[in-house]
């Protein structure tokens, strides 16, 4: 029996033994490695499931090995003759084919780390990150080994004050306080926030009014709320953002976004009935429908949540946000003219309150009572009423 077929049985055998925790996962690891390379292979997760397929059969027969042997040999054909392309174009045709981060790292000659996968599957393939500048990022923290590092940074809430975060950006890596902040968010997914209503904690919410918000996932279970990632132009930039509703609430956004909204509703109820809706599923809008679902019909009134601090409350510093209220656009409209003409009203009632100041100058300079009314405009007698009273209010 040849060397390579011998490294397979000891794979095959060590492999299965995984499950008896009996060697440690990196050795079969470093196997695999060793394996794929002596036919110049890389790492990468479409040529390790040859092995994991292989290692998946209830025995071990030379039938088997010649068949897993020939089966490599045909794969690095095919990768070793494809056309050559630099790192930055590989980058570009893998964000086209949205392929997946564990095979192209290693193809690139990088390990699937979670900095470097967020960087592929995030900036590069959802934020249209140059993909010349993704691979100078993977450049500078392959150099400085920076992987465990910024590992153990992603999980730590206030990491700007932690020192590992000072050395990440003296070594000048561009995009940590994305990665951290990611990693943050997708903790929320992990434990759904409930919804904790401000009267019922005793405070008074900051309302804001969001609309045309970008929408790129949606994340729900079936106990906790469902909430919405995405973001909203402000000016010349785009601010991230995460809303928490209840499941009522999506549904009426939903519905408020014609086909599009029509569609992924019918897709969170396939996802709901489903045995994995028992935990936090995240639904990532535009690679399961093409684009990213746009709120133009709808404006949401929203709060962010806050907190004690001593006797104070104090507004939560992430940009998190828990639904008061969905208008529709023609609701929004007529909430606009009303809260437009109240300030009118408010400004004639300031004015007439105004005119009472003005009629007692004029009676001080020995005006008549009569002719004071007439040249402050109040010589109706209600109006003289109302002007007397507003100005007893600012008193």
């Amino acid at each position: 029996m040849d060397q390579l077929k011998l490294k397979l049985q000891e794979y095959y055998h060590r492999y299965q033994q995984l499950d008896r925790a009996q060697p440690a996962k990196e050795d079969v690891g470093d196997m695999e490695n060793d394996i794929l390379s002596q036919f110049g292979l890389p790492a990468s997760k479409r040529f390790v499931q040859i092995l994991h397929d292989f290692v998946n059969h209830g025995q071990v027969t030379d039938h088997l090995l010649n068949y897993v042997s020939k089966k490599l040999r045909s794969a690095a054909r095919t990768y070793l003759l494809s056309p050559v392309m630099s790192d930055v174009e590989v980058l570009g045709h893998a964000r086209e084919q949205k392929r997946s981060p564990y095979d192209v790292l290693p193809e690139l000659g990088y390990a699937a780390h979670t900095y470097a996968i967020f960087l592929v599957a995030e900036l590069l393939y959802h934020r249209n990150m140059a993909p010349a500048d993704v691979l100078e990022e993977l450049k500078k923290a392959q150099h400085f080994d920076s992987w465990g590092e910024l590992a153990l940074l992603s999980g730590i809430q206030n990491y700007t004050g932690h020192e590992l975060y000072t050395k990440l950006k003296k070594q000048q890596l561009r995009f940590v306080d994305d990665f951290v902040q990611f990693n943050l968010r997708q903790s929320t997914v992990k434990a759904p926030v409930k919804r904790a209503r401000p009267a019922e904690e005793g405070y008074l919410p900051n309302y804001r009014t969001i609309s045309k918000m970008q929408v790129e996932e949606i994340v729900f279970d079936k106990n906790g709320n469902p909430c919405l990632f995405g973001k909203i132009r402000t000016g010349n930039r785009y601010n991230r953002l995460s809303i928490g509703l209840e499941f009522s609430e999506l549904n009426q956004v939903l519905t408020s976004s014609g086909e599009m909204g029509a569609a992924i509703s019918r897709y969170l109820k396939k996802k709901l009935a489903g045995p994995a809706a028992e935990k936090p599923t995240v639904i990532d809008i535009r690679t399961a429908f093409g684009k990213l679902l746009r709120l133009d019909a709808c404006y949401l009134e929203v709060y962010k949540p806050q907190h004690r601090e001593g006797g104070d409350w104090i507004e939560d510093k992430e940009n998190f946000y828990f639904v008061e209220k969905i208008l529709t656009k023609k609701e929004f409209d007529k909430r606009a003219r009303e809260l437009e003409i109240k300030e009118k009203i408010q400004e004639c009632l300031e004015l007439i309150g105004g005119s009472y100041v003005n009629y007692q100058r004029l009676r001080r300079l020995g005006v008549t009572d009569e002719e004071a009314k007439l040249r402050a405009g109040l010589q109706d007698e209600l109006l003289f009423k109302l002007s007397s009273f507003l100005h007893k209010l600012k008193d």
